[in-house]
């Protein structure tokens, strides 16, 4: 399995370089092989899903009378999304081994006196680390936690977890280059990152303050017994300080690389990030001297991850066969008309759109595959409605269901951490989830 995704995956990068039709089609052939072998061990869910829209995808390719030879042109629109998955692990481990976990982790620590300055303190250590570590965040912050508020009550402590810890996870992937829903919806809408990251930092920093508000004045009143936790001696308050504000700068670094690169190469913003990462990791660790255990520590984490990517390449591989097939159909007329009647009133686009994300989150759908679908039903509503607006309320809605979807992994996560039902920690974010999108609505609405 590992010579299979990794025949797949370099054989993709090298025909971002040298650009051949020969090895267009063999990618194809390969991830057709790949989707059969993988059917076997990936998850239930996700191989069903991918078989139905497999068995979509083939009638309506056979529908439009083509012809056998072309299936595996149909196969790799999704590979440069599992680019992503497949070198991430690369960048995570950077992030373990330059130990800026355990030096971030002990923000919570840090004078509290009661649960709303530790909600705040929790969000903002969620939202420093989740940009890198993504989903290994949560176990992480949860753990540091829970030893903090042992005092407080069952359900106010999962409540208070699955609030403050998601909330900053999900205000973190906005502005981070490797949120696949992000950089997803720039590479449909054609917009220059640089050109949405400064309302993407705007949209954080507005509901961060309303996560900092909403925290301080509802758990205010559960105070804590005893004295301050003070920062303990074996580890000075200028390094967490340090490994902190080295964190950021290296995360801006990594943007400023990932802009820089994309114009020189113009391959495409997802195709970017998928070349970058690694070199840049592997910089990274020479920089803070720790070669050697990144190695030790990155490739055998990245083996396990790769042979984990089953169900994920199912799933994705099966979606983007359907989406090419569906594109290219006579069918796209037809599920594009009503969207594009709603485009003359924006307002009822944009309120569909994200109660679409969240409506189909509820019952199952990954928001992967609602943005994939979408965006080759909106592809002429970007002559009509601002493409800046558009991608805002896509990357809010999509981003909406990381914190309320009950089978979304981030969601799934942390109530199997907290042992508690996913769709109790959707009840309890549901509120802030609507919020999340909202603020996306009615900045998108006032950019038209």
């Amino acid at each position: 399995m590992l010579f299979l995704y990794g025949l797949l995956f370099i054989s993709y990068f090298i025909n971002l370089i040298i650009n051949v039709d020969w090895l267009s089609y063999f990618i194809g052939v390969i991830a057709m092989v790949a989707w059969l072998v993988s059917i076997k061990g990936s998850s239930k869910l996700f191989s069903t899903i991918s078989v139905i829209f497999v068995g979509i995808g083939v009638f309506v390719f056979f529908f439009e009378g083509r012809v056998v030879t072309e299936l595996p042109l149909y196969m790799s629109s999704m590979i440069p999304l599992l680019a992503i998955f497949y070198v991430l692990p690369f960048i995570n481990s950077i992030i373990i081994v330059g130990r800026y976990d355990q030096q971030v982790s002990k923000l919570l620590k840090v004078r509290i006196h009661h649960l709303g300055q530790l909600y705040g303190r929790t969000s903002l250590v969620t939202f420093l680390l989740g940009g890198f570590l993504n989903l290994a965040t949560l176990p992480l912050v949860k753990a540091v936690i829970e030893k903090n508020v042992l005092q407080f009550s069952e359900k106010l402590r999962n409540k208070f977890i699955a609030q403050a810890m998601l909330r900053g996870y999900v205000l973190s992937i906005i502005v981070s280059p490797m949120e696949l829903l992000v950089i997803l919806t720039i590479e449909y809408t054609h917009i220059p990152y640089l050109h949405i990251l400064p309302w993407l930092i705007l949209f954080t920093l507005i509901l961060l303050l309303f996560n900092w508000l909403f925290g301080h004045f509802s758990y205010k009143k559960n105070d804590f017994a005893g004295v301050d936790e003070q920062i303990p001696a074996t580890s000075p308050k200028h390094l967490m300080k340090q490994k902190v504000f080295s964190l950021v700068i290296y995360l801006l670094l990594f943007m400023i690389v990932i802009v820089g690169v994309n114009k020189l190469l113009n391959n495409g913003f997802l195709q970017t990030i998928a070349i970058v990462i690694v070199p840049f990791s592997f910089m990274w660790a020479i920089l803070i001297k720790r070669l050697k255990s990144y190695i030790t520590y990155a490739i055998p984490l990245w083996k396990t991850r790769t042979i984990g990517l089953k169900s994920n390449l199912v799933l994705f591989l099966g979606v983007g066969f359907f989406t090419s097939n569906l594109g290219d159909s006579s069918f796209i007329d037809y599920l594009q008309e009503p969207f594009t009647k709603l485009s003359h009133y924006p307002l009822f686009l944009f309120l569909f759109i994200q109660f679409l994300f969240l409506g189909l989150a509820l019952t199952g759908f990954h928001p992967l595959v609602t943005l994939s679908i979408l965006t080759a039903i909106l592809e002429p509503i970007l002559q009509v409605v601002n493409p800046l607006s558009l991608s805002l309320v896509l990357i809010s809605s999509a981003l909406s269901t990381t914190i309320a979807g009950p089978f979304n992994v981030s969601v799934s996560i942390t109530g199997d951490l907290l042992h508690v039902n996913s769709y109790k920690v959707s009840l309890w974010n549901m509120g802030f989830a609507f919020l999340f999108s909202g603020v996306g609505t009615v900045m998108a609405l006032c950019l038209l």
